[in-house]
């Protein structure tokens, strides 16, 4: 966890949840009064610290325009984050190194405010799954275990971005005609159909065009009148 030195009186509160697709800002006052939401783009560790923090920003500026505010002043501000990748502690100093001076900064993973946020901040576990996947467990006595969160290609077993590799990978070696469990035939089939489909699209493609072709080609033909007048 990586932190800043707290001024004392923040204003405004704001927690942020960013991960690899994207970023959520909500904005409170010191007293907990919900003011506004505000989303971003991904906001992970992993994309730069620069890059995550134009997203964090652009989020926190959002929900500052659903609740009426204008910009707010740092200083005024406790700002709380759970960014995936902060468990990288170059990552996490780089990030919270590149901070404006805010009342307060506390920065964890994403992982670790969401476990924070399903038990309220009691001991329990979770399995995250999304963009990545991880998970953590906080003990009675304190302790922290971290499981998985390596990243995409090598970890992130589960995750959405493991899910669309794999499927693509099952549906190409049936296509290739591999014999495989019963879940690669549904695969298989679907990549026969959309063969023929492309072969079909592009088949009428070729008659749409050669009868355009032999449309625009056509001259009207000039009859001559034989009947007797």
């Amino acid at each position: 966890m990586s932190t800043t030195a707290p001024h004392p009186h923040p204003v405004y509160v704001i927690g942020i949840d960013g991960g690899g697709t994207g970023t959520r800002a909500r904005l409170t006052s010191a007293g907990g009064r919900v003011l506004g939401y505000g989303e971003a783009g991904p906001s992970a560790l992993s994309h730069g610290v620069p890059a995550a923090w134009v997203q964090v920003q652009l989020a926190m500026s959002r929900a500052c325009t659903a609740a009426g505010l204008p910009e707010l002043q740092s200083a005024d501000c406790a700002l709380g984050l759970g960014l995936s990748g902060a468990n990288v502690r170059a990552q996490a100093e780089s990030f919270t190194q590149a901070a404006q001076a805010y009342a307060s900064l506390v920065l964890d993973s994403d992982a670790y405010t969401a476990l924070l946020g399903a038990h309220g901040g009691k001991p329990g576990v979770i399995v995250a799954a999304g963009t990545g996947s991880i998970g953590e467990a906080l003990h009675a006595d304190g302790r922290r275990i971290e499981v998985g969160g390596w990243g995409f290609p090598a970890g992130d077993e589960g995750s959405g971005a493991w899910l669309g590799l794999r499927a693509m990978r099952h549906a190409q070696q049936a296509a290739d005609g591999e014999e495989l469990h019963a879940l690669s035939r549904g695969s298989c089939g679907w990549a026969r159909r959309a063969r023929r489909a492309s072969r079909r699209s592009r088949t009428s493609l070729r008659s749409s065009t050669s009868a355009k072709r032999a449309s625009a080609s056509w001259r009207p033909t000039k009859v001559l009148d034989s009947s007797p007048r």
